[in-house]
């Protein structure tokens, strides 16, 4: 029961940071330090999700998207960062590459469909978490 609550609150939440990524292109920092305690709470205190495979999935999250961040100069912005890190500890490690792998994929095709040279991240991220949670399972 609090996995599927948790997970649809992760959903809805995803969904409102990508419309905001998209229309504004920026999320503000200040709903991310709000949204790792919460769901911090959601998944390991009250969904029994193991408290290593969060931290693992958090440091792996945040470990290649500020890689990424710095290799390419600052054209990947710190939401993406944060956002990749809370996907980390929602979803865990192996879910996140998978999520990250989706979301590289869906951005590539549309880049090259479009001919854009630059395209928000974060609604690709968000779906691509919501695919393979509904893939994997819960």
């Amino acid at each position: 029961m609090i996995n599927t609550l948790s997970m649809a609150l992760f959903y809805a939440f995803s969904m409102v940071i990508a419309l905001a990524d998209i229309e504004e292109e920026e999320v503000p920092r200040v709903v991310f330090a709000a949204a790792f305690p919460v769901f911090f709470a959601l998944r390991v205190g009250w969904g029994r999700f193991p408290v290593q495979e969060a931290a693992v999935g958090l440091l792996v999250g945040l470990a290649f998207f500020l890689l990424a961040r710095l290799v390419s100069r600052g054209k990947l912005g710190l939401a993406d960062v944060w956002y990749s890190a809370l996907i980390g500890m929602v979803l865990g490690p192996r879910r996140w590459y998978g999520a990250v792998a989706i979301a590289c994929a869906c951005a590539l095709i549309l880049l090259l469909a479009s001919g854009k040279r630059r395209v928000p991240f974060i609604p690709f991220m968000a779906a691509g978490s919501i695919a393979i949670s509904m893939i994997q399972g819960w």
